[in-house]
C-alpha cells in the first residue's frame, strides 16, 4: 500500500539515521589499540590510595606509548590473569614482567625496564657479614616470609631450618625485626626495599647488603606473540627516539621519593 507523503519522508528520514548509525557504530565500538597488563607490584606498578595507577614502571611504560602515538589502555589485574590474557589476546601487552627461560618463546621480548637483584640485608653497624658467611658454623637467624621468593632464595643458601625465621605477615616486618635484633639477616630486592624502607620511616643507611645471591633477572615490557608488526614498529621506534633524546627508559630508583602512597 503506498505511504502518506510525510510518513514516507519520515520513513527515509528515518532509514538514512539507520545507515549513518550503522556506518558509525564501528568506529564507536573500537577499543584501543593495545590494552596494556599489569599487576600490583609496588614500587613498580600499584594503585595509589585516591585510586590512580602509579609506579616506577608505568611511569616508564607511559612515556614510551605516549611517544607512539598509539591508543593504548592499561589495565590493573592479579598478576595470573595478566599473564593469561597477554597470551590469549592480539595486541596485548604485560609489564613488570621478568624475562626468563621458561617464558622465552611465549612473549615478545620489547623494552627492558631494569634488572633486579636480591640480597642479603644485616645492619649497618653489624660487622660479622664482612667475611663470607659460613651457614654449616653460624647460628645466624634469617628472617623471610612464607610463601614468597625470599623464602626459596634462603633455602637455598643451605641455611638450617632451624635458623630460619619464618614471618606470615603480609607487611613483611622482616626489616624491623633485624633492627631489632630478633633477626640477623632478611632478604630482599634492592628497589623494592628501599620502597618499603621508605614506607616504615627507616633510613636506608641503616642497613647494608652483606651479599648478593643468586637469583633476579632483566624486567620488561613484553606482548603476547599476536601484536601486529606495525604496532611492534611503533612501541620500538618511539624507544629508539627516547634514547636518542636521552630518555634511556631504565627504572631509577631516585624517583622512589616522588611517588605517592
Amino acid at each position: 500500500m503506498p505511504l502518506p507523503v510525510g510518513a514516507g519522508r519520515r520513513a527515509v528520514v528515518l532509514a538514512w539515521l539507520g545507515v549513518c548509525c550503522l556506518l558509525a557504530s564501528p568506529t564507536q565500538a573500537q577499543g584501543p589499540d593495545i590494552v596494556v597488563y599489569t599487576e600490583s607490584y609496588p614500587p613498580y606498578s600499584y594503585l595509589t590510595k585516591d585510586g590512580r595507577l602509579d609506579g616506577l614502571s608505568t611511569r616508564l611504560v607511559r612515556r614510551l606509548l605516549d611517544e607512539t602515538g598509539i591508543e593504548y589502555r592499561i589495565i590493573h589485574v592479579p598478576w595470573t590473569r595478566a599473564y593469561r590474557a597477554t597470551l590469549e589476546e592480539d595486541n596485548a601487552l604485560i609489564y613488570t614482567i621478568a624475562r626468563q627461560e621458561g617464558r622465552e618463546d611465549l612473549f615478545q621480548w620489547l623494552v627492558q625496564l631494569g634488572s633486579i637483584k636480591f640480597h642479603l640485608f644485616a645492619r649497618q653497624d653489624d660487622h660479622r657479614f664482612d667475611a663470607e658467611i659460613d651457614w654449616n658454623m653460624a647460628h645466624y637467624r634469617v628472617a623471610c616470609l612464607v610463601d614468597d621468593i625470599s623464602c626459596l632464595l634462603v633455602k637455598g643458601l643451605k641455611v638450617p631450618e632451624k635458623n630460619i625465621y619464618r614471618i606470615a605477615e603480609v607487611n613483611r616486618p622482616d626489616v624491623m625485626l633485624v633492627l631489632a635484633g630478633r633477626a640477623d639477616l632478611y632478604v630482599a630486592e634492592e628497589i623494592h626495599n628501599r620502597y618499603r624502607l621508605k614506607a616504615f620511616g627507616v633510613s636506608p643507611d641503616r642497613l647494608k647488603p652483606v651479599k648478593t645471591l643468586e637469583a633476579g633477572g632483566d624486567l620488561f615490557l613484553a606482548s603476547g606473540l599476536g601484536l601486529k608488526p606495525d604496532l611492534r614498529a611503533a612501541i620500538m621506534g618511539a624507544r629508539d627516539r627516547l634514547r636518542e633524546a636521552g630518555d634511556l627508559l631504565t627504572l631509577d630508583p631516585s624517583e622512589l621519593d616522588n611517588l605517592p602512597e
